[in-house]
C-alpha cells in the first residue's frame, strides 16, 4: 500500500492529493478505537487493524510527556524499535493476520510496519499536540481504550 511519506522503505509514493491508510488510520481512529469486533475483508483491513493499535501504543507512551519534541523523539524510537511479526513469538494478533511463508515475505512485512510505525507517529504528534507544550486531549483521552480488547506490547 502506498504511503505519503519522506522516510526510505519499501512502500511505493503515494500521490500528495490522495489520502494513504496513515490518513485513514488517523481520520477513523477515534470511532475504530470504540469497536471490539472488526470484520477483516484483506489485507487492507488488517494492516488498519495493526496501525490502529499501533496509534494505542503511541498514545500510552505519551501519557507522561508534554512537550511535543520529546514525544516525537520518543514515538520514533518506538516505532523503529524491533517488534513481533505475524508468526514469531510474542505476536499478539493470534490468527488475525497469515503467517509469512518465508523469511523474505517476513522481512518484507516488518521493514513497510516499521516504515509504516514511523510515519504514523510523525503525523500522530502533529495531531496530539496543538503547539509545542499543549496537548490536545481530546485525543489524548484515548490512551485508555483497548482496540477490539487488544493490545502491541513494547
Amino acid at each position: 500500500m502506498p504511503l505519503k511519506t519522506d522516510l526510505r522503505g519499501p512502500a511505493p509514493s503515494c500521490p500528495a492529493d490522495k489520502d494513504d491508510i496513515i490518513d485513514e488510520v488517523l481520520t477513523l481512529f477515534r470511532a475504530n478505537v470504540l469497536f471490539r469486533n472488526f470484520e477483516v475483508q484483506g489485507g487492507a483491513d488488517r494492516t488498519l487493524i495493526y496501525l490502529t493499535l499501533h496509534v494505542v501504543q503511541c498514545l500510552v507512551k505519551c501519557e507522561r510527556i508534554e512537550d511535543k519534541q520529546l514525544a516525537l523523539k520518543e514515538l520514533r524510537a518506538l516505532s523503529i524499535k524491533s517488534f513481533p511479526g505475524p508468526g514469531e513469538a510474542g505476536w499478539t494478533l493470534g490468527g488475525l493476520f497469515p503467517a509469512p511463508s518465508n523469511a523474505t515475505e517476513a522481512n518484507l512485512w516488518k521493514t513497510y510496519m516499521k516504515q509504516a510505525r514511523e510515519e504514523l507517529a510523525i503525523r500522530l504528534c502533529d495531531r496530539l499536540f496543538d503547539g509545542p507544550a499543549a496537548k490536545n486531549k481530546w485525543w489524548q483521552a484515548f490512551s485508555k481504550r483497548k482496540f477490539m480488547g487488544k493490545e502491541l506490547k513494547d
